[in-house]
């Protein structure tokens, strides 16, 4: 294993890692006492905070390739023919796997969301060798299972699956899940095919900083006027937890930065894979600063994860 594929890995992880963080501050912020308003609508400051990530996102890209001399880059990426595939996937990414996931919690609810969300692994997967054919050992596809096991132990609540109704809105809760899956896997698809395979010029945090462009405006003139969300976006901008939404926007960038590095290095299945862990680390670390005890299913979803890592990390690196 060379220094390049190891940094590969070493990214994938802490892009789990990082999104974990995120997500917990995030899951904090929300219960802030401003979105008491809309506690019958929920998905109504998610949604906001998400938008709001998005564009603070892309002002500190923006800086950070301005300090860095890489402006330029930008006017080049977008004479680049391959564009409209960021484009898309900043589609594919945001608005829909993002905004299918949290629709999807509102309609099925947060533990079966969380579970088969998981899917976008095996999907991302089954795509990458459909139209990348990057080359699946078994040990990899061990890798993967392992993975969506290890979530499903974690999050699945096997007493209630015969609760389910399956009503008008477990059906909504089925569609915006099909989003969100599809969403995930084909952005990792598209940003594996750009900055991997096609052996573009394109760099990942240029690549990023296009997608959260994208992003933001998709959110800004399409969904927030929609859901009626510029007042609350107005409210956050005079309170002082917009402070919060601006850091968390910093560690959100850095997750997707090491997202899209690992897949630029070690391809679609394994940036997944490493990826996908944060739903690992966001209980390691509720259990390191609220206290919440161990579980079983913890303990083992854990061992199958690390299993998991062992294997991605010692397979042969492509060539």
């Amino acid at each position: 294993m060379n220094g390049k594929y190891f940094l590969g890995i070493i990214a994938g992880i802490f892009s789990g890692i990082t999104w974990a963080i995120y997500t917990i501050i995030n899951n904090l912020l929300t219960q802030n006492k401003i979105f008491l308003p809309y506690s019958d609508k929920m998905y109504i400051p998610i949604l906001t905070i998400i938008f709001m990530h998005d564009f603070f996102s892309m002002l500190w890209l923006f800086f950070y390739l301005k300090k860095n001399k890489k402006i330029s880059r930008i006017k080049e990426v977008l004479r680049n023919k391959n564009i409209h595939l960021i484009f898309i996937g900043a589609l594919l990414g945001g608005p829909i796997g993002m905004s299918g996931y949290l629709l999807g919690i509102k309609y099925i609810g947060a533990s079966y969301m969380a579970s088969f969300s998981s899917f976008y692994l095996i999907i991302g997967t089954f795509l990458s060798i459909l139209f990348l054919k990057e080359k699946i050992k078994l040990r990899m596809l061990f890798a993967v299972i392992l993975n969506v096991i290890g979530i499903f132990i974690i999050n699945f609540n096997w007493n209630k699956i015969f609760e389910i109704n399956f009503n008008t809105e477990t059906l909504f809760g089925l569609i915006f899940l099909l989003f969100c899956i599809f969403g995930w896997a084909s952005e990792g698809l598209i940003a594996s095919y750009i900055l991997k395979y096609k052996k573009t010029s394109i760099e990942p945090e240029v690549a990023i900083f296009i997608r959260q462009l994208t992003s933001t405006l998709l959110y800004g003139l399409l969904i927030i006027p929609y859901i009626k969300a510029y007042g609350l976006v107005f409210e956050i901008f005079k309170n002082e937890i917009l402070l919060i939404v601006a850091f968390i926007s910093i560690v959100g960038s850095l997750s997707f930065f090491l997202w899209y590095y690992s897949m630029s290095i070690i391809g679609v299945a394994k940036g997944i894979s490493l990826n996908i862990s944060y739903i690992l680390w966001t209980i390691i670390f509720e259990v390191i600063c609220f206290n919440i005890k161990f579980q079983v299913n913890f303990i083992l979803a854990s061992c199958l994860f690390l299993i998991s890592v062992i294997l991605i990390a010692t397979l042969p690196e492509e060539k």
